[in-house]
C-alpha cells in the first residue's frame, strides 16, 4: 500500500476529495428516488422508468457535448461548476415537489445538466494526472473508490433523514453538499490550461468497433447493479417486511467492501489483463443475483454483499481506465461516454425494475439483473475478440508500410 501514499497529499488529495463530494451528492439522492416516487408522491412503479428515461436521455446529449468541449480546450473546471449547479437546482425542486410531474419537469430541465458533473470531474482528474508521473490505473481506481467512500455513509444517513425529517431532509442535505462542492472547486482546484484544439483535431481519432462493445459492457454492468439497487428498498421494506434502516445498511456495507477491491484491482492489473479481471467481476455478479433471488433473511443479504463488492469493485475500479486506454487522445469524450454508458444502464435498469415490479414483484428484478450481467459478459468476450483483430490489422498495416 506504500505506493498509494503519494495520492493522499498535495493536489492528488484535492481531486480525491472532490470525487468524494461529487459522489456524496448522489448518495443522498439516488438511493431514495424510487422510494420517493412510489411512497412519497404515490406514483405507480412504472413511473420510476418514465422519470429515469426522460432525465437520462435529456442528459446524454448535454454530457457528451460538454465532454467534446473539454477535448477542444474549454475549461472542464467551469463546466463542472455549471453541472453541479444544475444538480443543486433540480434536487431543491424535488424537495418542494407536489407531484410526480413537477419532479419530471425539474429533472428534464436541470438534472439533465447535472448529469455532466461526474464526467467533468473525471476529466478534471485525468487532465491533471496526465501531466504527473503517476500510475493512471491506480489514480482512477482511487477516484472511483472515493465515490464509493461517499456511498458508505450517504445511503444509511439518507434513509435515516427520510425516517426522521421526510424526503426533504435528504434532499436538502444533497443540495448543501452540492454547494460545498462548487466552493471547493472555486477555492482549491486550479484551472488547467491545455490549449484549444480544433474540431478536426478532436475528431481525427477513429473510434474502433471494440470501443462500442466496451460501452456495452459498461452499460450492462451498471444496468444489473441499478436494477438490483432500485428494487432493494421496496423489496426489503414492502415484500420482506424488514426494518426501515436495512436498505441503507446494505448499500453502505457494499460501498465499504468494494473500496479495498477497487484499490486491489489496480494492483492486480499489473499482473493480469484488465479484460480478464472484468470477466471475473461479471461471474461474481451472476452469482450474487442468483443468491439475492433466493435470499429471504437479512443475514443472507449481508453475506451476499461480499460477492457484490467483488463485482462492483473490479467493474468500477477498472472500467474507466480500460475505456480511456482505447482512446487516450480523447479523454473528455471517453470520460463522458463512460459516464453516459453508466447512465444508460441506470435508465434501462430503473425502467426494467418498474416494469418487472408492475407485472411480477420487486424480487424478480434480481433475475433481470442476472440476465444483464450475462449479456455484459458476452459483450466483454466480443470486445476482447475484436481488440485482437484490430491489433492484428494495425500490425499488418505497419509491416506493409515498412
Amino acid at each position: 500500500m506504500s505506493s498509494f501514499r503519494q495520492y493522499f497529499r498535495g493536489q492528488s488529495l484535492l481531486f480525491l476529495t472532490l470525487s468524494m463530494f461529487t459522489g456524496l451528492i448522489g448518495a443522498f439522492m439516488y438511493p431514495v428516488m424510487s422510494y420517493f416516487l412510489v411512497e412519497g408522491l404515490g406514483a405507480p412503479p412504472v413511473y420510476i422508468g418514465l422519470y429515469t428515461v426522460a432525465v437520462t436521455i435529456s442528459g446524454l446529449f448535454i454530457s457528451q457535448w460538454m465532454g467534446g468541449l473539454a477535448d477542444k480546450g474549454l475549461s472542464a473546471r467551469r463546466m463542472y461548476i455549471i453541472a453541479v449547479s444544475g444538480l443543486a437546482i433540480a434536487i431543491f425542486c424535488y424537495a418542494h415537489a407536489p407531484n410526480f410531474w413537477w419532479v419530471l419537469a425539474a429533472g428534464v430541465m436541470f438534472m439533465s445538466l447535472g448529469n455532466a458533473s461526474v464526467p467533468q470531474m473525471l476529466t478534471l482528474g485525468r487532465q491533471w494526472a496526465s501531466t504527473e508521473d503517476i500510475n493512471i490505473t491506480e489514480f482512477n481506481s482511487l477516484i472511483r473508490a472515493a465515490i464509493s467512500l461517499a456511498w458508505i455513509g450517504g445511503p444509511p444517513l439518507a434513509f435515516t433523514l427520510v425516517a426522521w425529517l421526510g424526503f426533504s431532509g435528504s434532499f436538502y442535505t444533497a443540495v448543501a453538499v452540492a454547494v460545498i462542492s462548487i466552493l471547493f472547486v472555486v477555492w482549491f482546484i486550479p484551472e488547467k490550461n491545455l490549449g484549444k484544439r480544433t474540431k478536426i483535431e478532436s475528431e481525427r481519432v477513429e473510434i474502433p468497433l471494440s470501443f462500442w462493445m466496451l460501452g456495452g459492457v459498461v452499460t450492462c454492468g451498471m444496468l444489473a447493479n441499478v436494477m438490483y439497487s432500485s428494487a432493494l428498498p421496496l423489496y426489503t421494506l414492502k415484500e420482506l417486511r424488514l426494518p426501515d434502516h436495512v436498505p441503507g445498511i446494505l448499500m453502505g456495507l457494499v460501498a465499504g467492501l468494494e473500496i479495498p477491491v477497487m484499490i486491489l484491482a489496480s494492483r492486480l492489473a499489473k499482473f493480469f489483463k484488465k479484460g480478464s479481471l472484468m470477466a471475473v467481476s461479471f461471474v461474481c455478479a451472476m452469482t450474487f443475483y442468483i443468491g439475492v433471488f433466493y435470499a429471504t433473511e437479512f443475514w443472507q443479504l449481508v453475506v451476499l454483499q461480499f460477492a457484490n463488492a467483488i463485482f462492483y469493485g473490479l467493474f468500477a475500479g477498472l472500467g474507466l481506465t480500460l475505456m480511456q486506454d482505447q482512446l487516450p487522445e480523447r479523454i473528455g469524450f471517453t470520460s463522458a461516454f463512460y459516464s453516459n454508458a453508466m447512465k444508460v444502464g441506470m435508465m434501462i435498469g430503473s425502467t426494467g425494475t418498474g416494469l418487472i415490479a408492475q407485472f411480477f414483484s420487486f424480487r424478480f428484478a434480481a433475475l433481470g439483473a442476472l440476465a444483464a450481467a450475462a449479456l455484459g459478459l458476452t459483450f466483454l468476450m466480443l470486445f476482447k475478440q475484436l481488440r485482437k483483430q484490430e491489433r492484428l490489422q494495425i500490425s499488418l498495416l505497419s509491416s506493409s508500410k515498412v
